[in-house]
């Protein structure tokens, strides 16, 4: 007799990928005007997964490095084009002024700051610790939406949001760089002498012009292909998405291939293809398409962040891991942000508000992933709880928090 119920397990990942899409199309509208953001409830979800099937849901992060990474790879480079998107004069020096402050000095204090602490408190070898510096130090693009300035088409005063939209958008590219540091001290030895100037050559400067070259002409290549080629009567019968994925990929894998980095890349494509206000109600479509790509796989990675926590919770409740997540938090990205801003025209709200919203998340997570599987790191285990608390943590905190700044800005 022919078997009525499947028990293919393909089938079970289909009805998983559905409820997962569905949750990511309802809690954002839910949520709109409450004091928690969708993270957290995702976070929640996860963790009463967790509970509900623990025989089924307590798996090693270190073996499934590989498949977090990519995920977590291509919700950031979407997030960066919807980013990117939203930069409405990307080559005037009042949308970088406070960003480029955030980049030069608050990231590099943050860096440092955290490799102190995290070697310090938790114990982190000085290439781990170095690791942990990097991985924590970008403002995410993902998670920061909720202070993001506004979609294409609508004009947006706020200098926080302007700020950390555009300090999001490039300082995720910005970390590989630090990344290549500590996977060098890491793979070739704390004798720096011996690597730094490759690591200067090729990590620095080679990587970065190669993003930005590549990410400079093919938004601009692509704006031509597609509103100075073809008629205006078939601007409106492109398909947003079928654009949208072309403005990521594209950049992202030609700089990839060409051995730059692709984050960059796909961030000043985003901004050189939306600069254009005749076309701002195009740039609208792909904005929300992306938008909503980036909703379902933040969804899918944050409940599998919860069912992490919930699997490992009493290695997260560690003292010397809450206290270093804690005072990367509160002290050292908040005293960057503040050293950076200080003598600018903001008022304190303002310099608060840039100097404390350094969110760290779906970026953070890319990044431990692929640097470990880059190099052998030790104390893989500690760093890969000391982040997760740091995640875990900037979402409530900044989560909730968040709404109290909207009244405000």
């Amino acid at each position: 007799m022919t078997e009525l119920l499947s028990l293919d397990y393909y089938n079970y990942y289909l009805l998983a990928a559905g409820i997962i899409t569905l949750i990511a199309a309802l809690i954002p509208n839910v949520l709109r005007k409450k004091w928690l953001t969708p993270p957290i409830l995702y976070l929640l979800i996860g963790i009463i997964i967790a509970f509900a099937g623990r025989e089924y849901t307590d798996f090693d992060v270190m073996l499934h490095a590989s498949a977090i990474r990519r995920v977590s790879e291509f919700v950031v480079i979407i997030a960066l084009t919807n980013a990117g998107l939203k930069i409405k004069e990307p080559f005037s020096w009042q949308t970088w002024k406070y960003s480029f402050r955030l980049l030069l000095i608050t990231m590099p204090i943050t860096i440092v700051g955290a490799t102190f602490v995290g070697w310090w408190l938790v114990g982190l070898a000085p290439a781990t610790a170095v690791l942990f510096g990097v991985l924590i130090s970008p403002t995410d693009p993902v998670l920061a939406s909720d202070l993001q300035t506004s979609r294409p088409s609508k004009r947006d005063s706020s200098k926080i949001r302007l700020g950390l939209t555009s300090e999001a958008g490039l300082n995720d590219g910005l970390a590989f760089p630090f990344t290549y540091f500590a996977i060098f001290l890491a793979a070739k030895g704390l004798d720096y002498s011996q690597w730094i100037g490759e690591w200067f050559l090729i990590e620095v400067l080679y990587k970065i012009v190669v993003g930005c070259v590549i990410g400079f002409l093919a938004g601009w290549v692509l704006y031509k292909l597609i509103f100075k080629i073809t008629s205006k009567n078939h601007h409106s019968k492109i398909s947003r998405g079928i654009l949208s994925l072309a403005l990521t990929l594209l950049p992202y894998g030609l700089t990839e291939l060409l051995g730059g980095y692709g984050f960059i890349a796909v961030f000043i494509a985003a901004c050189v293809f939306g600069n254009n206000v005749e076309k701002a109600k195009h740039m609208d479509s792909l904005h929300d398409f992306t938008e909503e790509i980036e909703r379902i796989f933040v969804t899918f990675l944050f409940i599998m962040v919860g069912v992490y926590v919930s699997a490992t919770i009493y290695e997260l409740l560690d003292v010397m891991t809450i206290a270093t997540a804690l005072i990367v938090l509160f002290i050292i990205r908040p005293l960057g942000g503040w050293i950076a801003l200080y003598r600018t025209d903001l008022s304190s709200f303002e310099k608060f508000a840039l100097s404390f919203y350094g969110i760290r998340g779906v970026g953070s997570i890319f990044y431990l992933m692929y640097a470990l599987g880059e190099a052998t790191f030790p104390n893989s285990y500690e760093l890969i709880h000391v982040t997760t608390v740091v995640i875990v943590l900037s979402v409530l905190i900044h989560g909730i928090s968040v709404a109290i700044l909207k009244k405000f800005n």
